[in-house]
């Protein structure tokens, strides 16, 4: 038996009134989603614990079995585990856009791989400090490592989450490490603009130590790997000792490589029991608040990835698992910590004949603990 697991990021959302009521899932076309759920069991699942921040990080880790009460110390470490950098401190650093005092844009107008990386590029060369170092990711998706031992309780905000709001409330708030994160936002907005036109300033959230997450291999029996176009998922996929295949082409958002997506992850179900395909253009949209551009991006996923993959793997011998890693509604632009449908085919069927929230809320498995998740999916 193979197992496939399919995350489109952020895909669950509220009812929205210029859809006459609907959630963008009940509105949009979803053949290939519906029978993934009518030939299957559904439910819901609750991916983020209480008391934590519903970020795509500690969702994904609680979908892949991981406590995070447990193991979790931050976004920026995670997503270095991705790009093998390694430090005492390590945060997200976005490149983002602020205009007269407000996020104007948290991805630096959506800025390249080769432009970021000339801007990562200046920074490093024109660094006020030796022990902070800039490492370049993927367009605004960047690092900030500080090899400083501070002891502080610091507090940051992702620009996400705070599109079209004054900056002020939310810089990096508790202590000396935040009093040197507010620094060089201030001093990279001095500079930036002598860089490039897209990106004004620098944004860094989500920092913490390396972590050290169980294996997969060894937690679950599978051997597993993770196809993504974040480095935080391939972060989260290193960190647990699955396998990461890499893709050209990709792009993170609604114009990303789907044949070629669909073409890895059909490859790796041949050598590999486990696989995940984590996609991220729908919650791009979704943080955009478009939310009719969002009924387009979940239909372009279910034609272009999930009716494929249909066409071209086993069904008889692939068990599969569908369900977004949180919510994010449009009408607030971002992450919410509320449960999101899933649906698990080569199992038992139940009577749901539709992937959407309601539906799914009427489904088998009602309301599940996302850390069981992979007990569903891969318990014989």
């Amino acid at each position: 038996m193979k197992y496939l697991l399919l995350i489109p990021d952020g895909m669950a959302d509220w009812e929205v009134e210029e859809l006459d009521g609907r959630t963008p899932l009940e509105v949009a076309d979803t053949e290939n989603m519906d029978f993934i759920a009518k030939e299957g069991a559904c439910g819901m699942a609750k991916t983020v614990p209480e008391g934590f921040e519903p970020g795509s990080d500690v969702a994904n880790l609680t979908i892949l079995g991981v406590d995070v009460r447990k193991y979790y110390t931050g976004r920026g470490p995670i997503e270095a585990l991705a790009r093998g950098v390694r430090g005492e401190i390590v945060f997200r650093c976005n490149l983002v856009r602020v205009e007269n005092g407000v996020m104007a844009d948290y991805s630096g107008g959506r800025i390249s791989n080769e432009e970021a990386k000339r801007v990562i590029e200046e920074l490093n060369r024109k660094k006020p400090y030796d022990f902070v170092e800039f490492h370049a990711g993927k367009s605004y998706r960047n690092l900030l490592v500080v090899n400083k031992n501070f002891k502080d309780s610091i507090k940051t905000f992702p620009p996400h989450d705070i599109t079209g709001k004054e900056i002020d409330r939310y810089l990096p708030s508790g202590g000396e490490l935040a009093s040197l994160l507010r620094e060089l936002m201030e001093w990279s907005a001095e500079i930036l603009p002598e860089i490039t036109e897209k990106a004004n300033m620098i944004w860094p959230w989500g920092g913490g130590m390396m972590p050290s997450f169980p294996n997969f291999e060894q937690k679950f029996g599978v051997r597993g790997a993770m196809i993504t176009e974040v480095d935080l998922l391939e972060g989260i996929a290193r960190g647990m000792g699955m396998d990461v295949i890499q893709v050209e082409g990709i792009t993170g958002y609604i114009d990303t490589n789907y044949r070629g997506l669909v073409r890895e992850t059909v490859r790796a179900l041949e050598d590999y029991d486990f696989v995940v395909l984590h996609t991220e253009g729908i919650d791009e949209v979704s943080h955009e608040g478009n939310a009719e551009l969002k009924v387009k991006a979940i239909e372009l996923y279910d034609s272009k990835i999930v009716g494929k993959l249909l066409n071209k793997i086993d069904l008889d011998e692939t068990r599969i698992l569908l369900l977004p890693d949180h919510p994010t509604p449009v009408k607030v632009k971002t992450h919410v910590a509320e449960p999101v449908p899933f649906a698990v085919y080569g199992r038992e069927r139940d009577e749901v004949k539709y992937y959407n929230e309601k539906s799914c809320r009427k489904g088998k498995y009602r309301l599940l603990d996302g850390l069981r998740l992979m007990d569903l999916l891969l318990k014989k």
